[in-house]
């Protein structure tokens, strides 16, 4: 039997389809790997942070210098706004803490209007100040 004239170009429509899917997934991977790796840098961003805020009270208190340890750490091509704010505390002991958190702005591999334009990653890290 002969096939039918109008299934002809079949397979390279499927083809077609498939690939785009395929490739939507994989730039889904991708993207999710930037965000990813943001992330893990803003986690040690803030943990280098707060190491540095604990280590006196001086240090503690001293936000530009805080400040300048997170964001020594955080060496990311991906982030494209890094906002890092400190603070101290006194916890139920007596203790103070020092209290670190980073922003990220991660933006997007893939535009889709009115989606994702940007993804905020953040982390924070408590420590307890050496006296």
């Amino acid at each position: 039997m002969k096939p039918l004239r109008s299934e002809r170009g079949q397979s390279m429509i499927e083809a077609a389809m498939t690939f785009t899917l395929l490739m939507i997934i994989v730039l889904g991977v991708i993207d999710f790997a930037f965000v990813f790796q943001a992330y893990i840098e803003v986690v040690n961003a803030a943990g280098e942070g707060a190491a540095y805020g604990a280590t006196s009270l001086a240090a503690a208190q001293n936000q530009s210098a805080i400040s300048a340890a997170a964001l020594g750490e955080s060496n990311s091509t991906h982030c494209t706004e890094r906002v890092v704010t400190s603070g101290t505390s006194v916890d139920s002991f007596g203790y103070t803490m020092v209290s670190v958190t980073v922003q990220c702005q991660v933006a997007d591999l893939i535009a889709i209007p009115n989606a994702f334009d940007q993804i905020s990653v953040s982390s924070t890290a408590v420590r307890r100040v050496r006296e």
